[in-house]
Parts: structure tokens; C-alpha cells; sequence
């Protein structure tokens, strides 16, 4: 682990944040909250291009304590993996709810992203595509 950070920041509707974990070469955003909107996922978005600009390529995003989506957290989710695929990077979700995975199934896009169970899970996920 070389490094953490944590930021958050308070919307009139809820709170999202995020905390970062870098493990080996992936790394690791933990969503925490309620997605509610665009604006909410500005700094997030702007963590994920620093990264890629800095040649940072398997990205995990870590659901477990997202607490609410809605199309706002769709858009944020499929946007995010065109710019990380766009960049020659890889993007696998993990510990994804119930009630997001109905949502992907509904619109048809389980089978645009890489879902692992656990964090290692995703991890190894990224590990071996880049061995290939």
C-alpha cells in the first residue's frame, strides 16, 4: 500500500466520497454514500485523469458503501470506463450491490463492465489481463 487519501465533500441531498487505496499498481477508489448527481463525481473524475495522466492504467472502483444510484451513478460508471479503456487502462467494479446490479442488468450493461465479489478479486482480475 503506497499511499491513501480520503476526500469528501457535503451536498444539500446527502454526501458522497471517496477514500483512495493504491495496492501493487492498481488503484483503488472506494465510493462511499449517495450518488445524486454530476456535479458530485467532479473530484473524482478529476483523481481519475491525474492518474491516467500519470500513466496509472487498473483502476478497481470498490462499491461496497455506495448507498444509492440512479442514472447519475450509471453515467458516472460508464463514462469513467470509456475514459480509463480510452487511455489504454482497465477499470473491474467490486462488492457491487444488489440494486445496482439489477440496474446494469435492466439497461443492459453487466456485461460493458468486469464485476468481481472482492477487492482481491478485482485486483488478481487486473493482474492477469496485463500478463496476457
Amino acid at each position: 500500500e503506497r499511499q491513501k487519501e480520503h476526500t469528501g465533500f457535503k451536498k444539500a441531498i446527502g454526501i458522497m466520497q471517496y477514500n483512495v487505496q493504491i495496492v501493487g499498481q492498481a488503484i483503488i477508489l472506494m465510493l462511499e454514500g449517495r450518488l445524486m448527481n454530476e456535479q458530485q463525481t467532479a473530484k473524482i473524475r478529476g483523481r481519475i485523469s491525474a492518474d491516467l495522466a500519470a500513466n496509472e492504467k487498473k483502476f478497481v472502483f470498490d462499491l461496497k458503501s455506495l448507498e444509492f444510484v440512479n442514472s447519475a451513478c450509471l453515467n458516472f460508471l460508464v463514462s469513467s470506463k470509456n475514459k480509463i479503456v480510452e487511455q489504454g487502462g482497465e477499470l473491474v467494479l467490486c462488492n457491487v450491490s444488489d440494486q445496482l446490479k439489477k440496474l446494469l442488468a435492466m439497461t443492459r450493461l453487466e456485461s460493458y463492465f468486469k464485476i468481481t465479489g472482492r477487492t482481491s478479486d478485482a485486483i488478481d482480475l487486473l493482474n492477469k489481463a496485463s500478463n496476457n
